[in-house]
Parts: structure tokens; C-alpha cells; sequence
């Protein structure tokens, strides 16, 4: 996923991006407590619910709708609300790697940016510092060290079938195996 179309800074003051794994360690931590994991897989609605309950002066607002082939998902800031969109017509699973990416940039950018539309190019490797965050963010939920690691010392080891426990892409699911240090054969 990449970025295109208005980028707003809402504040003249020089901008410092929240640690990522601390923001993650503390809403993985907060996820499993509060019921957001069904075993493997994270209840990427129940999780936004969450957040928003534990916020309530910003609300996060999900919708479903249809969207340019290209365009995987934005976060715009309205009247009050962030709002996500998720481009309906493609595949759950790319539908709940976007909501968790634009997630991301609600916790790391909203100090930042008042607007971010990703493309489906960005899945080329067309990575900016910001979009590269965001995926991390993304992969570091729906995929948690601990669980994948668990997995694999469990046996599995394809990763077709790693992916599924987790809802996930294939692709996805290998940059998260290799980013952990196993080796593909």
C-alpha cells in the first residue's frame, strides 16, 4: 500500500513518531485481555471497538465500501472523527491487513497527517518511511511474534496454512516469517 493524495500537516511544531514497539507491546497486550484474539486470528472490528472505547474524545468510525481497484483503504480525519475506509470488494484478508494498517497511522501519524489514501502498488515495494511503519504495525498484530513463533515449534510449517490460523496473506505471512529470522526453503 502507498500513499497518495492530501497529506496535511495539522501543526507547524516538529513531529516525533511514537515508538512503534511500545504503542504495539502495549495494544497486543490490551487486545488479549479485552477478548480481541479468537485463538490466532485478531477480531480486527472488536479491536476498533476497543480502541475507540478506550479513547473517547477521538472515535474511530469503519466503513466498507467501494473503492478504485488500486486503493486498498484510507484515513481521513472529519468533523471529529477518523474515519477508515476499506475498499469492500477485495479479499478479507487484504481487508483486514488495511484496517490495521490505516490503525497505524491513527497511533503513529495523526499528530502528523490529517489524510492518507494506500494503493495496492505499494505491495510492489514502493515502501515510504511512513507506509513502512504502518505495515509493521499491521504485521506485528494480525501476526504476533509469539504466537507465529508458538506455531512453528507446534509444527506447522507451511505457510499457506500458517496464514489461515492467522487470516492472513501468504505473502504477508512469509515477510513475517523472514522478518523473525527463519529461513525459507
Amino acid at each position: 500500500m502507498g500513499t497518495r493524495g492530501n497529506r496535511q500537516i495539522t501543526s507547524k511544531t516538529e513531529y516525533s513518531e511514537p515508538d512503534l514497539m511500545k504503542v504495539v507491546d502495549n495494544l497486543l497486550r490490551q487486545a488479549k485481555l479485552n477478548g480481541c484474539y479468537n485463538g490466532d486470528k485478531l477480531d480486527v472490528e472488536k479491536f476498533v471497538d476497543y480502541i475507540n472505547a478506550t479513547n473517547p474524545s477521538e472515535s474511530i468510525v469503519l466503513i466498507y465500501t467501494e473503492m478504485d481497484p488500486a486503493t486498498s483503504g484510507s484515513l481521513t480525519y472529519d468533523e471529529g472523527k477518523w474515519i477508515i475506509c476499506v475498499n469492500k470488494n477485495h479479499n478479507l484478508k487484504r481487508q483486514r491487513f488495511t484496517i490495521l494498517h490505516e490503525l497505524g497511522h491513527y497511533m503513529l501519524h495523526r499528530n502528523k497527517l490529517q489524510s492518507f489514501t494506500d494503493e495496492v502498488f505499494f505491495r510492489a515495494g514502493i515502501k515510504g518511511d511512513i507506509e513502512y511503519r504502518a505495515n509493521e504495525f499491521a504485521s506485528k498484530l494480525l501476526m504476533p511474534e509469539d504466537s507465529v513463533r508458538k506455531a512453528i515449534a507446534e509444527g506447522v510449517r507451511n505457510l499457506g496454512v500458517l496464514a489461515d490460523r492467522f487470516e492472513v496473506s501468504s505473502p504477508a505471512m512469509k515477510q513475517r516469517v523472514i522478518e523473525l529470522g527463519y529461513k525459507l526453503r
